[in-house]
């Protein structure tokens, strides 16, 4: 695992003011290479001493070498510099998507499949935006023949977790992997042995701690532009990546164009 990736997979456990030097290196990690300790420390609002400690932390021997595996983790090319509108987008989504897959674990993605194939009840929860692409989640997995439902709200998680089984397989997606509802749900369902899987984009999380299936996503937030809120691209993508998998069934992929067809006019 590269240094970027490691700093955002320990970012949970890090200070405030450790979360702080975190954000401006993940945001800004191009623009680093060729700063000064002092005048990193200067833009960030801490002192030289806090960024050597930090640096230490994240077991890089010096600043130097910091900045020096850091570059190794980037791309050869810049990042465009072009004000026009799509080429900002365009840059924005490829770097979602090159981080997203840089964490993808194929093998766990295969164990998930065979929990969705045999679970008899699959319930996907998530809070707020997170919710949404739930929904998402649970429409294209009922459109190839399970029985799968979503829920946002917390009383329906816990309603939900409450009277689930070792047959049920829950799906949380929390973007932080600290949202309190998701995780009491969880928590209940794991009570009742049912099967956990979750989708966060922080490696070490409380969500993914009870989880027996932990697949993660790169956030969002740590991408050098502010115009854009599209937090769930990265959710999506991962998605869009399982629910592929699950078309290599013939039989998935028949029931799912024999649902297309069946709805294609309304």
């Amino acid at each position: 695992m590269d240094l970027l990736m490691k700093i955002q997979k320990e970012y949970l456990s890090f200070t405030n003011q450790e979360q702080k030097i975190a954000d401006y290196i993940l945001r800004y990690s191009h623009q680093i290479k060729n700063m000064k300790i002092s005048e990193l420390a200067k833009k960030i609002g801490t002192s030289d001493a806090s960024i050597t400690r930090f640096v230490k932390k994240i077991d890089c021997d010096s600043y130097s070498d910091m900045k020096f595996l850091i570059n190794s983790s980037l791309q050869q090319e810049e990042p465009s510099s072009s004000e026009e509108a799509a080429d900002g987008i365009y840059s924005y989504y490829q770097n979602v998507i090159q981080n997203t897959q840089r964490l993808i674990n194929i093998e766990q993605i295969r164990e998930l499949i065979q929990e969705i194939k045999k679970a008899a009840e699959i319930t996907i929860i998530g809070a707020s935006s997170s919710g949404v692409t739930a929904e998402i989640f649970a429409t294209r997995l009922m459109r190839m023949g399970f029985s799968a439902k979503n829920y946002s709200d917390p009383l329906w998680m816990l309603s939900k977790a409450s009277i689930s089984d070792p047959n049920s397989l829950f799906i949380a997606i929390s973007t932080s992997g600290t949202t309190k509802s998701v995780l009491e749900a969880l928590k209940l369902a794991k009570q009742n042995q049912a099967v956990i899987a979750s989708i966060t984009s922080y490696s070490e999380n409380p969500i993914a701690g009870v989880s027996d299936y932990s697949l993660h996503v790169y956030n969002t937030r740590f991408i050098d532009n502010q115009r854009f809120a599209n937090s769930q691209f990265a959710n999506v993508y991962l998605i869009d990546v399982i629910t592929t998998y699950l078309l290599e069934d013939k039989k998935l992929r028949k029931q799912l164009e024999r649902t297309r067809d069946t709805t294609k006019f309304l």
